[in-house]
């Protein structure tokens, strides 16, 4: 059986996957070639039967040289595979002949079954590979029956530090399981043999699989999760395999536990660890740290997507008993609030601007928001307006389900006008000065309604605002800050040029002022002393004073930051709301001086007057 279509097996194609590729050319293979270095599944094959019965059919998609198929034919499944790969198929008559006459070619994007014809699909190490894999998941949750099981295994971005050229469709956990459970499936998963190893079993409907972090259709026994079911906590790295008989893990440090938001709110999560040294445990969570295990209540705001729980132990093995995490449904602006302000700033900002003058948008993209990206910043645009279609793009990848990788200088992967709303904040300014022109451009291209673009532009006073927090952090704290780094190495982008720059791609902005200079500073000296030498409760509950008490004073000059805002369909309307708005209030600068203070346990007149218009 061979599935063909016009153009579908080029030259190009069979090369790429053909005897090179099988002998690590471009691939994770061992030079001696596949067929001397390969996996086994063995280990699937009780729970399988456990789960579908005896003699089920199982399709392999990706069979390469068959050895899957051969090994579950053994088992009594009515096994099938496909690959496209010439060369592959070819290989099994030599290497795998239990699976000769059981494997076609075929692509998994287009399978030539009839719908609910297989109880099992497995799709190890081949997601990845495809150009389009929503396709493929359609295809399979097409051929599933009801109950039937999809086994996968594909590496997680966020850990795999190998570039292979035929990895088209890389993507973190919290990817995988929206796009499954959009398609009817319930999940569970497990990271296996490496870190990066995502290994996904999904069910056609009906229960959630059972999966440990070294076993099959068991739940690991040290973890209870309870409360709002979009938690999702699974063992990733530092645990003792296999556990004791009680089921207690010696803990090793830098041991991490995966806790994936599956909802599209945040959560408080309650942790409470048994173990029997639990003073010699500190817990964090994107570089914030959370606490130590001894402590009675501990608490974690957990955004969407995925996040490293990760405990450390200054190299002891303390024996964990338990670990319990229970999750409610918070209100987004608790977690926004607990943002670094500037961060909160400016994306308040932006969902003012939506709400007034976009009220009726349904999409929205974010280019350039990798917000968390390990530094403690847990959120996304999604939180700040909650209701919207939002995603955002970023060269760094998020385990969020709505967060796709963007290469450097690339396009943007969306058709002309088709969001209603795009941003981006705070991101041209680490734009290469030669490649502005065209990220303005591509902004423009793919929405249809607003754009807002802030940035620190070269304005009065923000230069210098830069260099003095470079230096005082380098001063202070011992080292370069990275964006600050960029910010002056590349040079801050000219307000005027970038005004140009827009008008001839064909869009009409509006200007508007964000965050006024002393007050930032006030916010970085508050910020920076606070994370060091660690960001903990403490650096929280400031920023969250700092965000719910003070006015930002949109408006207000000298300002670090400006917002252009432009419509397609309204183009006066962002200059006449602009205009409207009531003149800008002072800044609260005595009140501001004094959390500043209280914080840092100083008195007020121990920190410089700042005023408005001084930045150094």
């Amino acid at each position: 059986m061979v599935v063909e279509s016009r153009g579908a097996w080029s030259e190009a194609f069979q090369q790429r996957y053909g005897e090179g590729y099988f002998r690590g050319e471009g691939s994770g293979f061992a030079a001696e070639g596949y067929q001397n270095q390969h996996a086994s599944w063995l280990e699937w094959m009780d729970f399988v039967r456990q789960e579908v019965g005896a003699a089920a059919r199982w399709l392999d998609l990706g069979c390469a040289y068959g050895f899957l198929v051969a090994e579950a034919r053994r088992a009594g499944f009515q096994a099938l595979g496909i690959d496209a790969s010439r060369f592959a198929l070819e290989q099994i008559g030599s290497f795998a002949p239990d699976a000769r006459g059981r494997v076609a070619r075929a692509f998994a994007e287009r399978l030539p079954f009839r719908d609910r014809s297989f109880a099992v699909v497995s799709a190890f190490d081949i997601l990845e590979h495809l150009p389009e894999p929503g396709r493929a998941l359609d295809e399979i949750a097409r051929l599933l029956c009801p109950g039937g099981l999809l086994l996968a295994a594909t590496p997680d971005p966020l850990h795999f530090d190998r570039h292979e050229p035929t990895h088209l469709a890389e993507a973190p956990p919290a990817v995988w399981v929206r796009r499954l459970e959009e398609r009817g499936f319930v999940t569970a998963h497990r990271f296996r043999q490496a870190l990066f190893n995502l290994e996904i079993v999904a069910r056609r409907g009906g229960s959630r699989p059972l999966l440990a972090w070294d076993a099959l259709g068991q739940s690991d026994r040290i973890l209870e999760s309870g409360g709002d079911p979009a938690l999702r906590a699974t063992l990733r790295q530092g645990f003792e395999t296999p556990a004791a008989a009680d089921g207690s893990r010696l803990l090793g440090d830098g041991a991490g536990i995966h806790l994936l938001n599956a909802g599209e709110g945040p959560l408080e999560i309650r942790v409470e660890i048994d173990a029997d040294t639990p003073d010699k445990i500190e817990l964090d969570l994107a570089g914030y740290k959370i606490g130590r295990a001894n402590v009675e209540c501990l608490t974690i705001l957990l955004p969407s997507g995925g996040h490293d729980l990760r405990f450390r132990t200054g190299g002891a093995w303390p024996r964990v008993e338990r670990i319990r995490l229970n999750a409610r449904r918070v209100p987004t602006a608790k977690l926004c609030q607990a943002l670094p302000f500037d961060l909160y700033e400016r994306y308040s900002l932006l969902a003012g601007l939506v709400k007034s003058l976009a009220p009726d948008a349904r999409t929205l993209l974010d280019v350039g928001g990798a917000m968390a990206a390990d530094a403690g910043h847990l959120g996304w645009v999604g939180d700040f307006l909650p209701g919207l279609d939002a995603r955002s793009v970023d060269t760094r990848w998020l385990d969020l389900p709505r967060h796709g990788r963007l290469l450097p200088g690339a396009s943007l992967p969306f058709e002309d006008r088709a969001i209603d709303v795009v941003c981006s904040l705070d991101v041209l300014e680490h734009v290469e000065p030669t490649q502005r022109k065209f990220w303005l451009e591509e902004l423009w291209r793919v929405t249809r309604g607003l754009l807002v673009v802030a940035a620190p532009f070269d304005t009065e006073g923000v230069t210098a605002a830069d260099a003095w927090l470079y230096q005082h952090i380098k001063d202070r704290y011992g080292y370069e800050a990275p964006f600050l780094r960029e910010h002056i190495g590349l040079g801050l982008p000219g307000l005027e040029v970038t005004l140009a720059m827009l008008r001839r791609a064909g869009a009409e902005p509006a200007v508007l002022s964000s965050g006024p200079l002393p007050l930032w500073r006030l916010g970085h000296e508050l910020s920076a002393a606070l994370c060091h030498p660690v960001r903990d409760a403490r650096w929280a509950a400031a920023m969250q004073e700092f965000n719910g008490g003070l006015g930002f004073a949109p408006a207000l000059e000298p300002a670090y930051r400006h917002v252009l805002v432009a419509d397609r369909r309204q183009p006066a309307a962002p200059s006449r709301w602009v205009a409207a708005q009531p003149p800008a209030e002072a800044c609260d600068l005595a009140s501001a001086q004094a959390l500043v203070a209280r914080y840092l346990r100083q008195e007020p007149d121990a920190l410089p007057a700042a005023k408005v218009g001084d930045a150094s």
